[in-house]
């Protein structure tokens, strides 16, 4: 697999360190979709994808304030979909990594309510935009879960990013225990 290229670089010399220094935490990949206008799908590689709450369902997701994405999320009807890729789906996350205002016509995607996942992803959720927050550069866009669900294949793993590059799960490690003294 490639190592995909953001679409942000930044170049001021404490927004890189930052940066270096957050290649040490690795995450789970994901694809956030939506669908134009005009009808068109369009997906963005996502590393800054989290959990929010159980009640209700919310998720985040933070995106660049001047990229593509973020327009289509700002101007859509509040609808979008988020899929976490599974690590056999490497093509993918490097295709939106570099063209998130491109239609990809080879990944195939499934239409959750006329929400648009990708198809095989290891689970996926239909969002309603609940709110946007201001990141910095980036927004941070929270929606509210409407329907969501997983594969039934406990064999397949995340596609996991760590240090620039996609890497697997590996080994289940042992967890020691830790006691208390005194």
């Amino acid at each position: 697999m490639g190592t995909p290229r953001s679409t942000y670089a930044p170049t001021d010399p404490h927004a890189l360190k930052f940066r270096r220094a957050l290649r040490h935490f690795p995450s789970g990949v994901s694809v956030v979709t939506v669908v134009d206008g005009d009808g068109g799908v369009h997906g963005m590689t996502a590393s800054s994808f989290a959990s929010v709450s159980l009640d209700p369902p919310l998720c985040a997701v933070s995106v660049n304030k001047p990229g593509r994405m973020h327009q289509l999320l700002h101007g859509t009807d509040g609808h979008f979909g988020l899929s976490i890729l599974g690590q056999d789906q490497g093509a993918i996350a490097d295709f939106y990594a570099r063209q998130p205002w491109s239609v990809a016509v080879d990944v195939e995607m499934d239409l959750h309510h006329g929400c648009p996942t990708v198809g095989g992803a290891l689970a996926w959720f239909v969002c309603r935009k609940w709110a946007a927050y201001d990141g910095g550069d980036h927004t941070i866009f929270v929606g509210e879960s409407l329907d969501y669900g997983s594969t039934p294949r406990e064999d397949l793993q995340p596609l996991v990013w760590h240090k620039s590059a996609y890497h697997d799960l590996g080994d289940q490690l042992e967890r020691p225990r830790v006691t208390k003294q005194g």
